[in-house]
C-alpha cells in the first residue's frame, strides 16, 4: 500500500499532534495514529484525555498505522522534501502481525516499525451540540490571565481546583485562596463547563483564526477544519463566580505593580521554608514577622488606604505578576477580613487575593 503527502505538510503536522504525547504504561499512545483514506491524510496523538488531530491532502492508496518511534521518524521528516511517499507492507498472521513503514523522498528514505491502528484508542464519535465560534488568539489570551491560578490535577484535588472554568461571558480560576478571572461581553459560552489549561494551550496552534467550539456528552472540540482540539470537560462542582466577587468596595488606591512587586521581592529573600510568608499591609508600609525577627519596607500608593489588612505573599506576587506590564493597578479593599480586588483600566481581567488575619502588633 502507498500513498503520497506533502513532506513539509507532514512534518509540521507531526510537530503538532505529537506535542500532546507524554510516557505512558500503554506503549501505543506514546505514537500517532496515521490514517490515509479519500484523499486526506490525519495524523492523531492522544494521552487519553485530550486528542490533538491534524489534516493534510494526500494522494494514491488508502492505508493507516501507528508511528512508533516519534523522535526519529520527525528527525528523518525535517530532511525531507516535496513529495513524501509512505508505504507500509504487512508480515505475520493473528499475533504474529507486523508492519514495516518506508517513508522516502527523492533519494532519501527511512524505514520504521510501526504498529496496527486498529490497537489505537479512538476519538469519541457523537453528536456535537452548542456550536459557536471565537478567535483562538483572543480566547488563549483569556486563559493566559487566569490559569496561573491553579493546582495541578491530583487525585484529592477537585476539579473546580485544577481545570479553567468557563461561564456565560467569564473564564475565571481559583485555588481556593485566590481568584483570577476575564470578562469579555462580546463571547458569551452556551454552556458552562471545566477544562485542563494544558489541553487550551494547544489554542496556539490556531494563531489568530476564528474557530468552532461545540460539544460532545463528554468532551469539547475546537477546531478550523485542519486541526482539531477534543479533550474531555466537566461540569460537576462548577464554582459560583457571581456569589464570590464583591460588588462594592469601601477604599481604592492606585500602586505601581512593578515596584510594589519589587518590595515584595525584597521581604521574600528573608522567608525560611519553615514559616509561613504573611505580610502585613497598611497605609503603603510592608511587614513581615519571620522566626522573631521584623522586616518592613514601603511602596508608594495613590488614593485612599485606612483600612490595613494582611496577605499571603506568594499569593499577592503572583496576583500582581498578571499586571506587571501595567503602569498602575487598582487595590478595592472593603474591610480587614474581605477579598482585595486587583483590576486595571483598558483590561478585562482582574484577580482576586483572600486577607490572611495578623494582628497589627505582632506584624508591625
Amino acid at each position: 500500500m502507498r500513498a503520497t503527502v506533502n513532506a513539509k505538510e507532514f512534518s509540521q503536522a507531526l510537530d503538532k499532534v505529537s506535542k500532546v504525547i507524554k510516557r505512558s504504561a500503554i506503549p501505543i499512545i506514546e505514537g500517532v495514529l496515521v490514517r490515509i483514506a479519500n484523499g486526506r491524510c490525519t495524523l492523531t496523538a492522544t494521552d487519553l484525555t485530550t486528542w490533538l488531530t491534524a489534516e493534510i491532502a494526500s494522494e494514491g492508496d488508502d492505508l493507516s498505522f501507528v508511528l512508533r518511534r516519534i523522535k526519529d521518524t520527525a528527525r528523518a521528516c525535517r530532511h525531507f522534501n516535496g513529495r513524501l511517499t509512505l508505504e507500509t507492507a504487512e508480515s505475520g498472521s493473528s499475533k504474529e502481525r507486523r508492519l514495516l513503514l518506508a517513508m522516502s523522498c527523492e533519494v532519501r528514505e527511512a524505514k520504521f516499525h510501526a504498529d496496527l491502528p486498529e490497537d489505537y484508542p479512538g476519538q469519541e464519535q457523537g453528536n456535537l451540540m452548542g456550536n459557536f465560534t471565537a478567535n483562538a488568539e483572543r480566547l488563549l489570551e483569556r486563559v493566559e490571565h487566569v490559569k496561573y491560578m491553579l493546582r495541578k490535577p491530583e487525585l484529592r484535588v477537585s476539579s473546580s481546583l485544577s481545570h479553567v472554568q468557563f461561564s456565560a461571558n467569564d473564564i475565571y480560576a481559583l485555588d481556593g485562596y485566590r481568584l483570577a478571572w476575564d470578562n469579555d461581553p462580546e463571547l458569551r459560552f452556551p454552556m458552562p463547563f471545566m477544562a485542563l489549561p494544558e489541553a487550551l494551550e494547544y489554542l496556539r496552534f490556531f494563531g489568530e483564526k476564528e474557530v468552532s467550539l461545540a460539544f460532545s456528552p463528554r468532551y469539547l472540540q475546537i477546531t478550523d477544519g485542519a486541526f482539531t482540539i477534543q479533550t474531555r470537560f466537566e461540569m460537576m462542582g462548577m464554582f459560583n463566580l457571581d456569589g464570590a466577587i464583591p460588588d462594592r468596595s469601601t477604599e481604592e488606591f492606585y500602586v505601581s505593580p512593578k515596584e510594589f512587586l519589587k518590595e515584595l521581592a525584597y521581604l521574600k529573600e528573608f522567608i525560611p521554608a519553615t514559616d509561613k510568608p504573611y505580610v502585613y499591609f497598611s497605609g503603603g508600609k510592608l511587614s513581615m514577622r519571620v522566626i522573631g525577627e521584623g522586616y518592613s519596607t514601603v511602596v508608594q500608593i495613590d488614593g485612599e488606604s485606612k483600612i490595613e489588612f494582611g496577605f499571603d505573599l506568594g499569593n499577592m506576587i503572583d496576583a500582581l505578576r498578571q499586571f506587571r506590564t501595567e503602569s498602575w493597578v487598582k487595590v478595592k479593599v472593603i474591610s480587614s477580613v474581605a477579598p482585595i480586588i486587583l483590576e486595571t483600566e483598558g483590561r478585562s481581567d482582574r484577580a482576586m487575593v483572600l486577607p490572611v488575619r495578623m494582628r497589627a502588633a505582632a506584624a508591625a
